[in-house]
């Protein structure tokens, strides 16, 4: 059974309010039972040296004879509630009132002080005794108090707190409910608003109190993430566009050549000129796709790739060798300013290629005829990577981090087909997340671009053990 968390605060609180009752009830009440038992003590035992100064005075003048009548006497001049009895050391009553026969006498007690409780005619009775010297004699004085109204008194608060504790918990029960409904009245607030937003109302907020607490700081961070999602969203729904947008041309392409050949089968030169076409058309598709597949990949949770530590120059002159005849389609010098110190680094080896293929396609795509690329290879204490820089058309400012969205392109004058699709530094972000690399872009409009890529360096260490072992280095 599930319980909501009004009920959960509401048992919680009613909880907490019952101990606090309970403790500070019993609290009370012993410390009632206490401190009424002391002041009869206290009483009690100003009443035994009370007899014993009306015993050293009477020894003083001599009247024994009549002592057990003139304690009769003083025990009528006590008030009422109060007795005495005064016994030898022999225990031989030398006065006692009749209803103090049921108290026990103090000579068979090995104590020289007796406190007790008993019961007299129905009625409670505290009593304190001791032996008091009283000249060259001894005697046992014991002394008892009426004590029911106080036993009654302590039993009417017993009651009482027996009563108000179930009504103290019935009553934090409901003030619970009602204060934690209060409580959580926000965050019904919270969640009615935020159900009402779809997909078509994403540029909706929750609203925020100004109270600057923890549900204001709950709305405000549920309005980030909405933040995200729209402009998630926003770059989907853009991707899917543009995505359609680019299939469609060759799909109609391929439609239409298709039906040339289809109306003209005996068309030799026709067939084959359609069948170049439908070729070109779906290799075309095939690297779209392709491009839209890393994406993908880039973008989803699962960005685990197998990893392995290679030289950094290594795999830059690999991409060298297979980069010169693409800048020479252009005339364009293609220089590599190389490392003296070996370059360790850790990743995808064929990924960490691909990566710097895009750059450097990217850079033959916009720079003009007999222009000039340059690769540098650098290393620091901790990181290591590469700039790749040349004299192309450059880039505004304001698209410095444009240029990472899909399907943007800084001249919007080429087709997919000669200015490539506006994938590729999109994909080449992506790779270098998945090393834990970074990028900077340094351009102008004009003035050529600079692309400075950065990853964390591997131990050289391991990387000449991994030597030793076999491995590539």
């Amino acid at each position: 059974m599930k319980i909501s968390i009004r009920v959960r605060l509401t048992l919680w609180y009613s909880v907490i309010v019952a101990l606090i009752v309970v403790s500070l009830g019993l609290g009370i009440f012993f410390g009632a039972s206490w401190g009424l038992r002391r002041i009869a003590d206290q009483e009690l035992t100003s009443g035994i040296d009370g007899v014993a100064t009306f015993l050293n005075h009477k020894l003083a003048i001599h009247e024994m004879n009549n002592l057990g009548e003139e304690l009769r006497e003083h025990s009528a001049l006590l008030p009422r509630g109060k007795m005495f009895r005064v016994s030898n050391p022999d225990g031989s009553v030398v006065y006692q009132p009749d209803a103090m026969a049921v108290v026990p006498s103090l000579h068979s007690q090995a104590d020289q002080t007796l406190k007790q409780s008993v019961s007299i005619g129905g009625r409670s009775f505290r009593t304190i005794g001791r032996l008091a010297q009283v000249g060259s004699y001894t005697f046992g004085i014991q002394v008892a108090v009426d004590q029911t109204e106080y036993a009654r008194l302590m039993e009417g608060l017993d009651w009482l707190l027996i009563l108000s504790i179930p009504a103290a918990g019935l009553l934090a029960a409901c003030a619970g409910y009602w204060m934690s409904g209060r409580a959580l009245s926000p965050i019904h607030q919270i969640t009615e608003a935020t159900h009402s937003i779809d997909a078509g109302s994403l540029s909706k907020r929750l609203p925020l109190r100004g109270t600057q607490d923890e549900l204001d700081r709950l709305s405000n961070t549920i309005n980030h993430m909405l933040d995200r999602i729209a402009v998630s969203y926003e770059r989907i729904a853009q991707f899917t566009a543009d995505a359609s947008h680019e299939l469609r041309t060759p799909v109609a392409l391929i439609r239409s050549n298709a039906e040339l050949l289809l109306m003209s089968p005996t068309d030799n030169q026709r067939t084959a000129e359609g069948l170049s076409d439908i070729l070109l058309e779906s290799e075309y598709m095939a690297r779209l796709i392709g491009d839209l597949l890393t994406l993908a990949r880039g973008s989803g949770s699962d960005k685990s790739i197998p990893m392995e530590l290679f030289e950094l120059g290594e795999s830059i002159d690999a991409v060298i060798a297979r980069a010169r005849s693409l800048a020479e389609t252009k005339k364009i010098t293609l220089a590599y300013r190389a490392e003296t110190q070996i370059v360790p680094i850790r990743g995808n080896r064929d990924i960490f290629e691909r990566l710097l293929m895009i750059f450097i396609d990217n850079a033959v795509r916009y720079t003009p005829q007999e222009g000039h690329i340059e690769l540098t290879e650098w290393v620091s204490n901790d990181l290591c990577g590469f700039i790749v820089r040349d004299t192309g058309i450059g880039i505004a400012a304001a698209n410095h981090q444009r240029i990472f969205e899909r399907f943007f392109r800084v001249d919007t004058a080429r087709t997919p087909r000669d200015g490539g699709f506006g994938l590729g530094l999109s994909i080449a972000k992506s790779l270098v997340g998945m090393h834990g690399g970074t990028i900077r872009v340094d351009s102008e409009l004009g003035e050529g671009a600079a692309f400075e890529v950065a990853f964390p360096r591997a131990d050289l260490k391991k990387v000449l053990m991994d030597s030793a072992q076999g491995a590539r280095l």
